[in-house]
This record gives structure tokens, sequence and C-alpha cells, in this order.
């Protein structure tokens, strides 16, 4: 049996050469990272299935808006607990806003999902004097509120809001090491 060779479309390449081997690398998808080795991607999506999962998530779109007003109505009511010592106020804060981190961009409130992700990981690389001085968290709080109050806000705005967030924390921690 004659072995077939096709014509190489590279330059400078012999049209007898054998090409080099190749290897299909396979990289496994962010829901199989998540999920583990068992978890078996689905090979075609039927779109009547696509079609309910989109009216399920606009269906609790709804029902999640209400539920992120009386988060944020809480986060304003935990933060002056919070930043005075209670760790019950400061556990519950910041679970509301892990979850606000989590959930609002699924269900298009992506604003308050980036400022509940500030306020996390402040929270998360915090000491216990952090939180004498409850300008940062009150901050984040407000900017949650506010981007909820406000979804149309200019994106310019929404990102000079960050990372003024970010030089507060910047400048928190400076004065924390200083003092």
């Amino acid at each position: 049996m004659q072995e077939r060779r096709s014509p190489s479309r590279l330059a400078g390449k012999d049209a007898t050469e054998t090409p080099a081997e190749v290897r299909f690398v396979r990289v496994p998808s962010i829901a199989e990272r998540k999920l583990g080795a068992d978890y078996v991607a689905p090979m075609r999506l039927d779109p009547r299935v696509l079609e309910q999962m989109q009216t399920t998530i606009r269906d609790l779109e709804t029902k999640y808006a209400e539920s992120l007003q009386s988060q944020v109505a809480m986060l304003q009511i935990l933060v002056e607990p919070a930043c005075k010592g209670d760790a019950e106020a400061r556990s519950r804060l910041y679970a509301l806003a892990h979850d606000m981190r989590g959930l609002a961009g699924t269900f298009g409130h992506a604003i308050v999902g980036q400022f509940a992700d500030s306020l996390c990981r402040y929270v998360e690389n915090s000491r216990a004097e952090d939180w004498n001085d409850d300008t940062v968290v009150t901050f984040h709080v407000d900017a949650i509120r506010d981007a909820l109050e406000n979804p149309r806000t200019d994106p310019t705005v929404t990102m000079e809001t960050l990372n003024a967030l970010e030089r507060l924390i910047s400048a928190a921690r400076r004065q924390r090491n200083a003092g």
C-alpha cells in the first residue's frame, strides 16, 4: 500500500517530507474544574432547553432583584455594629457581600457584583483593627446601594468608583502599617 502525501502548504517544505506528529491537548472546561472529573459536558444543547433556561433565569432575575434589595438594606444595617466589633454582624455582612459577588452578575447586576467583590477582598484581607475606621466598609456598601438604585450608571463612573475604592483600601492599609 502506497503512503499518500499531500503537497506541503508551508514554504520551503519538501512535499515528500512526513509531517511532524500532532498531539491534541484537551484543556478542561471551567465546569470540569469546578465539578470534578466526573462532569460530562453535553454534546449539543437542545434549543428548547436553552430557551427554557433563559426563561427561568429571567423569572429568577425578578425574584433576585427583590432579594438583592433586602440584602443591601441589611448591609446598611450591619455596617455600624460590624465596625464597632460585633463579630456576628461582620460575619453576616461578609456572607451577604459574598452572595452578591457570586450571584449579582448572573441576574443582571454586574456592577453590584463588582463592588461586592471589592468589599469581600477587603474583608478577607483585613484585621480586626481595620474595622475601627468604618470608611472603607461604609463606602463599599454605599457603592453597592447606589449601583442597585442606578443600574444604568456610565461604566466610566463605575470604573472610577472601583479605582477610588481600591485607593481608599491602599490608603487605609498604609495608615495601619504606619501607625
